[in-house]
């Protein structure tokens, strides 16, 4: 990973069907100077990650195909994978038991939909602490 004088610079898998809420994460984060990947479901995420590691993954909860909480488990599952930082991204509210699922697979952070730019950059800057 590299650093930047205010932020450390990272690869960063962006995994939602939705096309506009996965440009609106590139746009926001690319200009933070982050590599952006996209993957439309948890499926495609898994084949892109058959070949690589982020260092971050943002992921919608609710997908096709194979929603978040599946990506996760399958994902989580692979050891090679345990230290990759994981951003749920849902408009779904978190109750207690989503809270312990999220906890299960070592999700490292919750970002609201819809969210504002500066809550983005907030998030991933957090999550990459």
């Amino acid at each position: 990973m590299n650093v930047c004088a205010r932020h450390s610079v990272a690869d960063i898998l962006v995994v939602d069907d939705d096309p506009v809420n996965r440009l609106l994460l590139t746009t926001i984060l690319e200009h933070h100077g982050h590599v952006i990947f996209e993957a439309a479901d948890g499926t495609h995420a898994l084949a892109w990650l058959r070949e690589r590691s982020p260092d971050l993954i943002i992921v919608d909860l609710n997908m096709p195909h194979m929603d978040g909480l599946e990506f996760l488990k399958v994902f989580r599952a692979d050891a090679r994978h345990a230290a990759v930082t994981i951003i749920l991204h849902t408009a779904t509210t978190v109750d207690d038991g989503l809270r312990g699922l999220l906890e299960l697979y070592a999700v490292d952070g919750v970002l609201a939909k819809p969210c504002e730019p500066h809550e983005v950059v907030r998030s991933v800057e957090a999550a990459l602490r």
